[in-house]
C-alpha cells in the first residue's frame, strides 16, 4: 500500500500506527517551508497489523496562511504513484522551471537596456523578471533561511508582490508608448507606503493588512492587463496584439488563483505557476521581435545613411573639382595683375625715367647713356620675372641700404629736372622684414616717385621713412606740384597707378592716405610691424 499527501502546510509529519513514515526538519519556528511538497510513502507492511490501522499526520502552521491538509490518497502503488507525479509536476518542476526562465530572460533584458537606455520598456521587464523570481522562491525553498518566523517570509514576499505588480504596470504602459505621470507618481508612492508598513507591522501584521495588499496588487495587476487589452485594441499594433493574448491567458490562471486564495472556488490548485514560463516567454518573444523591428530600422536607415553619404561626397568632389578650376583661373588672372602692376610700377616708370632725360637732354646723348638705360631697362624686366616666378631679393642690413638704389636712379632724374629731393631714412628697420615685403614698398615707392615725375610738375619733393613706434613703420611722399581730385582719378582709368599702390599698402596690412590740393600732393602710409605683414 502507498500513501499520497497532496499538500500540507506549513510543516509537519506522518506515521502509520505508531511507526514514524516522514517529518520535516524542523516543526517550531522557524518552521520548515514544505507548504508547497507533496508526500509519497509506501507503508511498510512491518507497521500495519491484523485489523484497523491508523494513518496520522500533524500539520504545524497559521491560519493566517491556510494551513492544514490537502487531499489524502491511499492505494496500491501503480494507482498512487501516477497522481503523486502529477502533483509533483505542478507543485514543484514547473515553479522551478519558472524561475530558470524569469532569471534568464531578465538577465537577457537587463543588459539589452544597459546599452540601450532610452528603451524603457526593457529595463522595466528586467525588473519585473527579478521581482517574479524572488516571488517564486516562496514556491521553491524549503528551508526558512534567512528570515527567523515564518511571518518573516510572509513579509518578504508580500513586499515582492507589490515591486512584481507595479513593476508590471509600468512594463506594459512603456511597451504600449503610454505615459500615467500622476497615476505612475501614485502608484510607487502607494507601494513605498505599503512596503513600510508591512516591515514596521512584522510578526504582529493582522490577516487583514495581508489580505488586503494581496487582493489590491492582484487588482492593480488585473486592471493593468484589461487596460493594455483596449489599449492593444485601439493600436492594432501586432506586438500590443500578441502580448495582449499573452496576458490574457495569464489573466485567467491569476483569477482562478485569487478565487482559490480567497476562499470563493474550492480548488488547491495553482494555475499561475503552471501559465507563468508561458506568459514569460510571451513576452521575451514580444520584446525580442520589437527589438528586432528596431534593428531593422536602424539598418534601413544606416544604409539610407551610406548612400547619402556616397551621394554627398560624389556632390562634394564635382563641387571641389569645380572650385579648384576656379582658384586655378583666379590665380592665373591675379598672376597677370600682379606682372601688369610690376611692369607698370617697376619697368613702365624706368621708362618714363628714360623719356623724361631722353626729352630733357639739351644735347645728343652719349651712346653709354643709352646703354646704360637699357641695362636698367633689362634689370626692371628681369626683378618682374623673378618676382613673377616666385624669386625675390634678397634681405638688406638697413632701410638705407634697401633704398639706397631708388635713389640713385631718381636722384639723378630729379638732380637733371631741377626737382630738390630731401631724403629722411631711418636708421634701422623696427622690426626685421621679409624680402617679399621689400619687394612691395620698392614697387610703391616706385609708383609714388614716377607720378610726381609724370604728373606734378613740383619744384621740390619730400621722401620719409620713420619708425612709428610699437615695430610698425610710416613711409611718406610729399611734393609741392599741381595736384590732383582724388576721387576722381580713383575712379577713372587714369588711376590704375594709385589703385595699385593702395592694393600694395592694403597687402602688407598696412593704411595709405592720399590727400592733394594746389599746394601739393601728401601720400601717407602707416604699415604695420614687419613681421605681422598680411603679404
Amino acid at each position: 500500500m502507498a500513501a499520497f499527501l497532496e499538500y500540507l502546510s506549513m510543516a509537519g509529519a506522518g506515521s502509520v500506527n505508531d511507526d514514524p513514515l516522514w517529518a520535516d526538519d524542523s516543526l517550531a519556528e522557524p518552521l520548515s517551508r514544505g507548504w508547497n511538497m507533496p508526500r509519497y510513502s509506501l507503508l511498510p507492511p512491518s507497521a500495519l497489523h491484523a485489523g484497523t490501522n491508523t494513518l496520522w499526520f500533524k500539520a504545524v502552521g497559521y491560519d493566517l496562511y491556510s494551513s492544514g491538509l490537502g487531499g489524502v490518497h491511499i492505494g496500491p502503488p501503480d494507482e498512487i504513484r501516477p497522481l503523486y507525479e502529477r502533483e509533483w509536476l505542478l507543485r514543484r518542476v514547473f515553479p522551478q522551471v519558472n524561475l530558470i526562465i524569469s532569471i534568464t530572460l531578465g538577465c537577457f533584458f537587463l543588459v539589452v537596456w544597459l546599452l540601450r537606455r532610452n528603451e524603457q520598456a526593457y529595463g522595466w521587464y528586467a525588473l519585473t523578471s527579478l521581482a517574479w523570481l524572488l516571488f517564486g522562491l516562496n514556491s521553491v525553498v524549503a528551508t526558512p533561511w534567512p528570515f527567523a518566523t515564518t511571518h518573516g517570509w510572509s513579509t518578504w514576499i508580500t513586499l515582492i508582490f507589490t515591486i512584481y505588480c507595479s513593476a508590471f504596470s509600468m512594463f506594459a504602459w512603456r511597451f504600449g508608448d503610454q505615459r500615467f505621470p500622476r497615476l505612475e507618481k501614485a502608484l510607487w508612492i502607494t507601494t513605498g507606503a505599503v512596503c513600510a508598513a508591512l516591515l514596521a507591522l512584522g510578526p504582529v501584521q493582522p490577516k487583514i493588512v495581508f489580505y488586503l495588499v494581496a487582493v489590491g496588487y492582484a487588482g492593480v495587476f488585473v486592471g493593468t492587463c484589461v487596460q493594455f487589452q483596449l489599449h492593444a485594441l485601439r493600436t492594432r499594433r501586432p506586438e500590443h496584439l500578441f502580448l495582449a493574448a499573452c496576458m490574457l491567458s495569464f489573466l485567467v490562471a491569476v483569477t482562478h488563483d485569487m478565487l482559490a486564495f480567497l476562499r470563493i472556488i474550492d480548488d488547491v490548485h495553482g494555475y499561475t505557476a503552471a501559465t507563468a514560463p508561458l506568459m514569460m516567454i510571451g513576452m521575451a518573444l514580444v520584446l525580442a521581435w520589437s527589438f528586432t523591428t528596431t534593428l531593422g530600422r536602424v539598418e534601413r536607415f544606416n544604409r539610407e545613411l551610406a548612400e547619402h553619404v556616397d551621394q554627398a561626397r560624389r556632390e562634394l568632389t564635382l563641387t571641389l573639382g569645380r572650385q579648384h578650376e576656379l582658384e586655378v583661373a583666379n590665380a592665373r588672372l591675379s598672376e597677370r595683375l600682379q606682372i601688369s602692376h610690376d611692369l607698370h610700377d617697376g619697368l613702365g616708370s624706368s621708362l618714363v625715367r628714360s623719356i623724361v632725360m631722353a626729352e630733357k637732354g639739351d644735347a645728343a646723348l652719349p651712346p653709354q647713356h643709352y646703354v646704360s638705360v637699357l641695362k636698367s631697362l633689362r634689370d626692371d624686366l628681369r626683378q618682374v620675372l623673378d618676382q613673377s616666378f616666385g624669386a625675390v631679393p634678397a634681405t638688406v642690413a638697413s632701410p638705407a641700404d634697401w633704398i639706397a638704389p631708388l635713389r640713385r636712379r631718381f636722384g639723378e632724374l630729379f638732380d637733371e629736372q631741377g626737382v630738390r629731393c630731401a631724403w629722411k631714412i631711418a636708421p634701422a628697420w623696427p622690426s626685421k622684414p621679409e624680402t617679399a615685403h621689400l619687394l612691395a614698398l620698392t614697387r610703391f615707392l616706385e609708383e609714388a616717385l614716377t607720378n610726381v615725375i609724370k604728373h606734378s610738375r613740383a619744384g621740390a619733393i619730400a621722401v620719409t621713412l620713420t619708425d612709428a613706434g610699437h615695430g610698425a613703420l610710416a613711409l611718406s611722399v610729399e611734393d609741392d606740384g599741381t595736384g590732383f581730385d582724388v576721387a576722381l582719378a580713383d575712379r577713372s582709368m587714369a588711376g590704375i597707378g594709385l589703385r595699385s599702390m593702395r592694393a600694395r599698402i592694403a597687402r602688407l596690412g598696412g593704411r595709405l592716405e592720399i590727400e592733394s590740393d594746389a599746394s601739393g600732393t601728401r601720400l601717407r602710409a602707416r604699415l604695420p610691424a614687419i613681421t605681422h605683414f598680411s603679404g
